[in-house]
C-alpha cells in the first residue's frame, strides 16, 4: 500500500513539474520575445507589438562600436584580473598553512555581498583624479600636481570591478581545491618539484575546469555590469553597453529599439562565451577526486608564508577596509569635502536618510520587504526544483533544471528591460508596484538559489525518505518530518543569501522602480547624482550594515544548523 500510494503520487508530481516549467518559460521567454521584436522594430518605437520590421537598429550599432569595445575591454580585463586574484587567494587560504585562514576566508568573502554599488561609491571618493583621498595624500606628501591613480579610467573601472567580483572566483575555485587528491602534488614533490613549481605545473592545470567556470561566470556578470561603469565612467563619458542602454531608455524621446538591439548583442556575446567554454573543456580529463580515502593536506610554504599572508591582508584592505572606512568618514561630514577634524563630524546625514527624507526611508522599508519576500519565495521554489531534479529521472526533469538556470545567461539590466515591456503590454496595471519588482527578483535570483539548494539536496541520502514511505508516511508527511528538517540549515542559508543580494541589487530594479516603489539600489544611484557625497554615503552605509548583519546571521545559522540538523549548508 505505501508503494502504491507513492506510485499514484508520481503522475501528480510530474504534472506539477510540467506546469512549473511552463510558467518559468512564460515569464522568461515572453520578455525575451519582446526584446527581440523591439530590436527589429523600425516603426513606432513604443509600439507593442511592432508593426514594421527591419535591420536599421543593428546598423546604428556600427556608429557606436566604442560602446561594444568598451564593454568587451571591461569584461575581459576584469575577468582576467578577478580570476587571477581568485586563484591566488583560493590557493593561499585552502592549500597553504597561512595562519588565520578561516578568518581570512570570511573577510575575503564580504566584498561580494556588499555589491558593486558600494565599491563604486567608495573608490570614487578614494581614487577620483581631482578629489580622491589617495590622490590628495599623494600630492600633499610628494608635492606633485598630477594624481597617482585615476579610478575613472578604463584601468580604474576594471580594477574596482575585479576586486569586488573576485570573491566569487575564490569560492568556486577554492571548492575544487579542497576536493583535489593531494597525492598528485606529493608525486611532484617526490620527483623534485618545488612548492611553487608544483603549484604552477600540477595544481593550477588540474583546476582548469573550476577556473574556466568562474571566469565564465565573471565574464557574463561583468559584461552586464551597470553600477561601476555608470558611477566611475560618467566623468570621462566612458560608456559600456549597459550604461548606453540606460541613457537611451532615459532620453527624450527614448530609443527603445536601439536599446533592445544592444541587449540582444549582449546576449549573443554571452552565448558565444558559453560555447567557447564548452569547446575548451570537451574531450579532456581533469579528474581531481579519486575513489581513495584521503584527507586534503595543506602545503607548508616556509619562507613564503609571510608574503602570502600579506597578499591576503592587502586584498582585504583594498576591497573591504578602505571602502567601508571612507564611506563611514564621508557619511559624517557636514560639507561636501572630507575633513579629518572630528569636532566637525555629524550624524545629521543619517537622520536625513532614515527619518527626514521620505523617499530613502521608504526605499529602506521596501527593500527589506522585497528581500524577505524574494528570500522566502525564491528559496521555496528553488528547494522544490532541486528536490524534483535530484529525486526524479527523465528528460523533463533536466529540462526543468535548464529552464531554471536560463536567467543566468541574461544580463539583469536586459532582462528587466524586457520585463518592463511585458508589464506595459499587460491589460492590467502592474508597472510601478512592489509585485513587479518582486517577480523580477525571484526570476533573476532563482539560479543562485537553486545552486545553493541543489548542493544541500544531493548530500541527503534518499534512503531516509524511502524508509518513511515504506513505513506508511504520505508524501506530505515524509517531506514535513524527514526532508525539510534535513534541509533546514540549507534553507536558512539560501534564504539569507537571496535576502542579501536582493538588498544590494541595482540593475534588475532600475527600470521598474519609480514613484510607486522605491528600493535601495536605484535610490542610492539616484541620490548619488543629486544628494551629495555625505548623504549618499550614509545611505550606502545603511545598506552595508543590513547586508553585514545578514552575513553574520547566515554564519550563525549555518553553525546552528550543523549542530541541530547535521547537514552543513
Amino acid at each position: 500500500m505505501p508503494l502504491l500510494r507513492a506510485r499514484r503520487s508520481r503522475p501528480r508530481i510530474k504534472l506539477n513539474l510540467v506546469g512549473l516549467m511552463a510558467l518559468l518559460l512564460l515569464v522568461q521567454g515572453y520578455p525575451l520575445l519582446l526584446i527581440v521584436s523591439s530590436a527589429f522594430n523600425v516603426g513606432d518605437p513604443q509600439a507593442i507589438p511592432p508593426t514594421e520590421f527591419g535591420l536599421s537598429n543593428f546598423v546604428q550599432i556600427l556608429d557606436h562600436l566604442d560602446w561594444v569595445w568598451n564593454s568587451l575591454l571591461v569584461a575581459v580585463g576584469g575577468t582576467l584580473l578577478a580570476t587571477a586574484i581568485g586563484v591566488l587567494l583560493a590557493w593561499i587560504i585552502h592549500r597553504t598553512t597561512v595562519p588565520g585562514s578561516s578568518l581570512l576566508e570570511i573577510l575575503i568573502a564580504i566584498p561580494y555581498p556588499l555589491g558593486p554599488l558600494v565599491g563604486a561609491l567608495s573608490w570614487s571618493a578614494l581614487g577620483s583624479p581631482s578629489s580622491g583621498l589617495i590622490n590628495k595624500l599623494f600630492v600633499a606628501v610628494t608635492g606633485f600636481a598630477s594624481p597617482v591613480i585615476d579610478i575613472t579610467s578604463l584601468g580604474g573601472i576594471i580594477f574596482v570591478m575585479a576586486i569586488f567580483e573576485a570573491p566569487v572566483a575564490v569560492l568556486m575555485i577554492g571548492a575544487a581545491m579542497q576536493r583535489m587528491d593531494p597525492s598528485l602534488e606529493e608525486c611532484s614533490a617526490i620527483f623534485g618539484g618545488g612548492r611553487m613549481r608544483t603549484a604552477l605545473r600540477v595544481t593550477l592545470p588540474l583546476m582548469l575546469p573550476a577556473i574556466l567556470s568562474s571566469a565564465l561566470f565573471l565574464f557574463t556578470s561583468m559584461l552586464g555590469a551597470f553600477a561601476i561603469p555608470a558611477i566611475l565612467g560618467v566623468a570621462s563619458r566612458f560608456y559600456v553597453i549597459t550604461t548606453a542602454i540606460y541613457v537611451l531608455f532615459q532620453g527624450y524621446p527614448p530609443n527603445y529599439p536601439l536599446a533592445a538591439a544592444l541587449g540582444l548583442l549582449l546576449i549573443a556575446i554571452t552565448a558565444i562565451a558559453v560555447w567557447l567554454y564548452g569547446r575548451v573543456l570537451s574531450g579532456r580529463s581533469f579528474t581531481v577526486v579519486s575513489g581513495k580515502n584521503y584527507r586534503p593536506r595543506r602545503v607548508d610554504m616556509g619562507a613564503w608564508t609571510p608574503l602570502l599572508f600579506a597578499i591576503a591582508c592587502l586584498y582585504i584592505v583594498i576591497a573591504l577596509i578602505l571602502p567601508l572606512g571612507v564611506l563611514l568618514v564621508a557619511s559624517v561630514q557636514s560639507g561636501g569635502e572630507i575633513r579629518w577634524d572630528v569636532s566637525e563630524w555629524t550624524l545629521r546625514n543619517y537622520h536625513y536618510v532614515l527619518i527626514d527624507f521620505p523617499t530613502t526611508r521608504q526605499a529602506i522599508v521596501n527593500s527589506l520587504m522585497l528581500g524577505v519576500g524574494t528570500g522566502t519565495i525564491g528559496t521555496a521554489l528553488a528547494a522544490a526544483i532541486a528536490w524534483a531534479v535530484h529525486r526524479h529521472h527523465g528528460p523533463g526533469v533536466r529540462a526543468l533544471e535548464q529552464v531554471t538556470m536560463l536567467p543566468q545567461a541574461f544580463p539583469r539590466l536586459i532582462f528587466a528591460f524586457g520585463f518592463l515591456w511585458m508589464l506595459l503590454s499587460l491589460p492590467f496595471p502592474l508597472y510601478g508596484t512592489a509585485l513587479s519588482v518582486l517577480l523580477v527578483y525571484v526570476i533573476v535570483f532563482l539560479p543562485l538559489a537553486y545552486r545553493s539548494m541543489a548542493g544541500v539536496v544531493v548530500q541527503i541520502d534518499r534512503s531516509m525518505e524511502e524508509a518513511a514511505q515504506m513505513s506508511g508516511a504520505a508524501w506530505w508527511r515524509m517531506m514535513r518530518t524527514v526532508t525539510l528538517p534535513l534541509l533546514r540549515s540549507g534553507l536558512l542559508a539560501t534564504w539569507v543569501l537571496i535576502f542579501m543580494v536582493s538588498i544590494r541589487e541595482v540593475s534588475a530594479s532600475l527600470f521598474l522602480a519609480g514613484p510607486g516603489i522605491q528600493v535601495l539600489g536605484p535610490a542610492i544611484f539616484s541620490f548619488w547624482d543629486s544628494g551629495g557625497l555625505p548623504r549618499v554615503s550614509a545611505l550606502a552605509v545603511v545598506q552595508a550594515v543590513i547586508i553585514l548583519v545578514a552575513l553574520l546571521l547566515v554564519r550563525w545559522l549555518t553553525r546552528q544548523g550543523g549542530k541541530i540538523g547535521g547537514v552543513q549548508a
